[in-house]
């Protein structure tokens, strides 16, 4: 199996801001200058200036961010489904992966991006990780940064510099009926819905998957 656990030090980079933010920024730079180098002058400069903000602070970002009159939420289920049922099988079929990987969730549900990259860290299970990596998170994700469009935020591009990353750990080979439509991405939609062939919790495909997410 494919070594993940750097999404262990994306996701703390997602987590609400504590006396732990300067440590897992300086791991986030250096997994960055490792792996895209080309990113990583800009990242620096961002990361820097956002360290510089008071606690207080950087905590009032990430909720204007994510939480009060949020840009975008992080979790993922509610981004791709709004409280449709798919949203509620997405969490039950999480709980149980979460789960058998020894993820603890803490305060947030099993849907909260931070949590899906901690089980993608932790999971045993290939099969299982290229599914949740290419049909769940990256569409997930990229739905998130259209969110951003025109807006200048220091998260939009820690989101950006993840969306990298999965790209390139999950090309989902076998899994291209599972694409979701390019139209998913333009902006207008306040959810990412599926495609037909993108049934992820109640799928009818004639290859189906070991984990119907």
């Amino acid at each position: 199996m494919k070594d993940l656990n750097h999404y262990k030090i994306l996701a703390d980079m997602l987590r609400y801001p504590d006396e732990n933010q300067a440590g897992a920024a300086q791991k986030f730079l250096a997994l960055a200058a490792a792996n895209f180098p080309e990113k990583v002058e800009t990242l620096k400069q961002l990361v820097e200036t956002h360290l510089q903000l008071p606690d207080a602070a950087r905590q009032e970002y990430y909720l204007k961010t994510f939480d009060v009159q949020a840009t975008c939420y992080l979790d993922i289920g509610y981004m791709m489904f709004g409280e449709d049922y798919k949203r509620a099988q997405l969490l039950v079929n999480l709980q149980s992966e979460h789960k058998a990987a020894g993820v603890d969730c803490g305060s947030e549900l099993g849907d909260h991006l931070p949590n899906v990259l901690m089980l993608l860290s932790k999971t045993t299970d290939p099969d299982f990780a290229e599914e949740l990596g290419f049909i769940i998170t990256a569409p997930a994700v990229r739905f998130m940064v259209t969110k951003f469009r025109g807006i200048n935020n220091y998260y939009k591009d820690l989101l950006e510099t993840l969306l990298a990353f999965l790209h390139r750990d999950f090309t989902g080979e076998h899994l291209a009926e599972y694409v979701i439509p390019e139209q998913a991405f333009n902006g207008k939609n306040e959810f990412l819905m599926p495609s037909p062939k993108s049934e992820i919790c109640d799928t009818h495909c004639k290859k189906p998957k070991s984990y119907k997410l």
